[in-house]
């Protein structure tokens, strides 16, 4: 499921943007990127899409545990699981 996820430039972007939030999303009402996590808004601009993309993409990143979300008022916002990044990679190198 993860080589699915980041079968994609875009949620390959987002990824590696999450990996330094401060530095690659703005914070949106008074909110902190690396501790409070982005919300869809703050990756649809980051990626010039609309956001219901930004919002699939970001399901399938989740699906595949490469990020974690959270319910904050009424948005979601995402962090990047640094474990499961970790692994994939592992993984990956281990393969090929």
């Amino acid at each position: 499921m993860a080589l699915k996820a980041l079968d994609n430039t875009h949620r390959r972007t987002v990824l590696a943007a999450m990996r330094d939030p401060r530095r690659h999303f703005r914070p949106v009402g008074g909110t902190d990127p690396l501790a409070d996590g982005v919300c869809v808004l703050q990756i649809s601009e980051l990626l010039g899409v609309n956001q219901s993309t930004a919002s699939t993409y970001m399901s399938l990143l989740r699906d595949a545990g490469l990020v974690s979300a959270a319910r904050v008022g009424k948005y979601t916002r995402y962090k990047r699981n640094e474990q499961a990044v970790a692994e994939v990679a592992s993984a990956i190198v281990r393969e090929l």
